[in-house]
């Protein structure tokens, strides 16, 4: 091995979630925080040739401590990764792999390189059937050729796995099919890490608008996605959260806008601009928002229909139940104002009625007639009495 080298300050490109030094004693640390990627999308994403670049600059070293907390990503970045680790191990360097919050997906790949894996007694540990994106129009071919790639990535992964663990192949089948969550104890028991280290400062681990991060590092998961043991320990306080002061902690705070996130060094999220797309990011809160809605509404319902049957009026049923059920229906103020409608129509249709009937029935012709026997009044009598009623006189 080559002589002892002084402790160097940390390299660090850009907003990257990687950081490598070395250390005093010949030995470095290589941190590896965010997305694995086969590219640069966003600028934060781990890269094998970052990988390669960075490892090459440290030169001869005893040991390399490679510390993760990643959610996964592309898996053949992650292979090419762990071939950098296999070439570090085959010359010698003891290679650790410690766990400081999360390790999923692609990001158990590079764990699995190391000799010897560590993780904090809190930390999580995630395998899963490997999976493609398709941007495309694919014909049968092209969907058989994608089906044969990801058989072949899934029995290398399971290969790697079982030289780590020791585990049958059956069993690490189920388990990457039925997509495991194991926490530290169990992921030793299991054979996927070597050591618990339980005096290793806790993971901050948050649920930001619906994202699982750890140690502010953004997982690329939902939280819907993370195990039942996490939500609960996220509500009640528990170590997932190292703040002290419940009032503190992140998932006691409201939630920052998605346009908003200021976490350092962490990507834009990208804008939503469809209900698909919000459906898809964040399904959980859809549901709530729609379920709301819906009670908002059969609450809002059921006090439209009681007013109007309050108000209702003998005569008036038909008139309520087209306010209630018709093609139109109605609040009970335009209710209201309708049976009001309803009613002068009918008072003026009950006349129009009456004079039709009077008309037809000849009564409009009737003349008053003399009562029998009663003399014809000359009009002599009619002026006699008239003077002696202006002299008083009977």
């Amino acid at each position: 091995m080559a002589a002892k080298k002084q402790a160097k300050p940390a390299r660090r490109a850009g907003n990257h979630f990687w950081q490598v030094k070395n250390l005093a004693g010949n030995d470095a640390e290589l941190i590896l925080y965010g997305t694995i990627s086969d590219n640069s999308w966003w600028g934060d994403e781990i890269t094998p040739q970052q990988f390669i670049d960075d490892i090459k600059g440290l030169g001869s070293i005893d040991t390399l401590t490679v510390r993760i907390n990643s959610g996964g990503g592309d898996v053949f970045a992650a292979q090419a990764i762990g071939a950098q680790i296999d070439s570090l191990n085959k010359a010698g360097t003891e290679t650790v792999c410690r766990i400081d919050g999360l390790c999923a997906s692609a990001a158990t790949i590079i764990a699995a390189h190391c000799k010897r894996t560590v993780a904090n007694s809190d930390a999580l540990y995630m395998i899963h059937l490997p999976s493609v994106c398709l941007f495309d129009a694919c014909d049968e071919n092209d969907l058989q050729a994608y089906m044969n790639e990801l058989k072949a990535v899934k029995d290398s992964i399971l290969q790697l796995y079982a030289k780590k663990t020791g585990q049958d192949l059956d069993v690490l089948t189920n388990w990457m099919e039925e997509t495991s969550w194991f926490t530290a104890d169990e992921a030793k028991d299991n054979g996927f890490i070597d050591e618990v280290d339980e005096d290793a400062e806790p993971a901050l681990i948050e649920n930001r608008a619906g994202a699982l991060f750890v140690n502010s590092v953004n997982t690329g998961l939902c939280m819907n996605e993370a195990p039942d043991y996490v939500k609960s320990a996220l509500r009640k306080q528990r170590r997932f959260s190292n703040t002290k002061n419940p009032a503190d902690a992140p998932e006691n705070k409201e939630e920052p806008k998605m346009a908003e996130n200021k976490t350092t060094g962490a990507p834009a999220a990208p804008a939503i601009t469809t209900v698909d797309a919000l459906r898809t990011a964040y399904p959980d809160l859809v549901k709530q928002i729609e379920n709301a809605a819906a009670q908002s509404a059969a609450t809002a319902e059921r006090a439209r229909i009681k007013d109007i049957e309050d108000m209702t009026a003998p005569g008036d049923e038909q008139t309520a139940y087209d306010a209630k059920f018709g093609d139109k229906p109605q609040d009970a103020a335009a209710y209201a104002i309708a049976c009001m409608k309803a009613q002068k129509a009918a008072g003026a249709k009950h006349m129009a009625d009456a004079e039709d009937d009077a008309a037809k029935s000849g009564v409009n012709g009737v003349k008053q007639e003399e009562p029998a026997g009663k003399p014809k009044d000359s009009g002599e009598d009619s002026a006699i009495a008239c003077i002696r009623r202006a002299n008083n006189v009977k």
